[in-house]
C-alpha cells in the first residue's frame, strides 16, 4: 500500500488511557510509570500516598514520554524513592528529551507538562526486591517503540507489561514495520508463558479488567493489522477496516497506526 501522508480520520488527537500500577506489601512499595502531565503525576502522588507504604522504587517501563515526563513531580513528592529503568530504555528515551518532542508535547499539552524533566537511572540488573518478593524485568526489544520492557512479579502472577501490551486500547503501530510485529507477538507469547493471572497493560480502556486475555488480545490485532494492510487499498479503508473489527475498543485515531504528526 502506498500513498501520501496519510490524513487523520476518527476522533480528535489524544493518547489513549494511560496507566500506573502500586505493587505494594506491609510497608514498602513499587510504582510502574509515572504519567504526563502535572496534574496527572500530582493525581498519581496523592494516589500512591493515601496507601501509607515507603516508596522505593518508580521503575519506567519504556521511552515514550506520556509514560514518564511526571517523573519529576513523583521524586519530589518522594524524595526517598530512586526511578530506575533498563539501560537500554534510557538510551531511547533520550530522544523524548531532544527539543523536537519536547516542543510537541507542550504543544498538545498547553501549561500542562512540567517544567523540569527528569529521567530515570539506569539499573543494570534483571532484578529487584520488594520485601522480599523479586521483581523481573524483562527487556522486549521493539514493540511499539524501541527496547520496550514488562516488569513480572512471579510470586503474585502479575505481569506490568507497559506498552508491549494494550487492553481494549487502539495501539500504536505507527512506529513499527511488518518484521518487528513478529517480533513483538513472538514477544506477547514469551509473556503468555508465563502463566500470569493478572496483566497489566501500558494502557487501556477504562474500567477493563486486568486479564491475562490482554496478551491474546493484542496479538490478534497485531496479527489483523498485517492481514488488513495487505488488501486495503488506501490508509483510510485500512483504518475503516481496523475500526470495524474492533469497535468498542477506544482511542479511535489515526496516529496510533500511521505515525504522530509533526514528529
Amino acid at each position: 500500500m502506498v500513498g501520501e501522508r496519510p490524513k487523520p480520520f476518527g476522533e480528535a488527537l489524544a493518547f489513549d488511557p494511560i496507566t500506573s500500577t502500586l505493587i505494594f506489601g506491609e510497608h514498602d512499595a513499587v510504582l510502574v510509570d509515572a504519567m504526563l502531565t502535572v496534574a496527572e503525576a500530582e493525581a498519581l502522588a496523592d494516589w500512591v500516598a493515601l496507601h501509607n507504604r515507603n516508596l522505593e522504587t518508580i521503575y519506567i517501563t519504556h521511552a515514550h514520554f506520556d509514560h514518564f515526563y511526571g517523573l519529576g513531580i513523583l521524586l519530589e513528592r518522594f524524595p526517598g524513592a530512586r526511578a530506575i529503568t533498563t539501560p537500554n530504555a534510557l538510551d531511547a528515551m533520550q530522544s523524548s528529551f531532544a527539543p523536537p518532542i519536547e516542543r510537541l508535547a507542550r504543544s498538545m499539552f498547553p501549561g500542562q507538562v512540567p517544567t523540569k524533566l527528569v529521567a530515570p537511572e539506569p539499573y543494570e540488573h534483571e532484578t529487584f526486591t520488594l520485601e522480599g518478593h523479586e521483581l523481573h524485568i524483562i527487556e522486549q526489544g521493539h514493540t511499539d517503540t524501541a527496547d520496550s520492557t514488562s516488569l513480572y512479579v512471579p510470586s503474585i502472577g502479575l505481569i506490568v507489561a507497559g506498552d508491549v501490551v494494550y487492553n481494549q486500547c487502539r495501539m500504536y503501530v505507527g512506529d513499527t514495520t511488518p518484521e518487528s510485529r513478529k517480533h513483538w507477538i513472538a514477544d506477547l507469547d514469551r509473556l503468555a508463558a508465563l502463566n500470569p493471572t493478572m496483566v497489566v497493560a501500558g494502557h487501556k480502556k477504562p474500567g477493563a479488567p486486568d486479564s491475562p486475555t490482554a496478551i491474546q488480545d493484542t496479538k490478534r490485532y497485531l496479527e489483523d493489522f498485517d492481514r488488513v494492510q495487505k488488501t486495503a487499498r488506501s490508509d483510510e479503508e485500512l483504518f475503516d477496516q481496523m475500526t470495524a473489527l474492533y469497535p468498542d475498543w477506544v482511542a479511535n485515531q489515526s496516529w496510533l497506526m500511521f505515525g504522530f504528526p509533526g514528529a
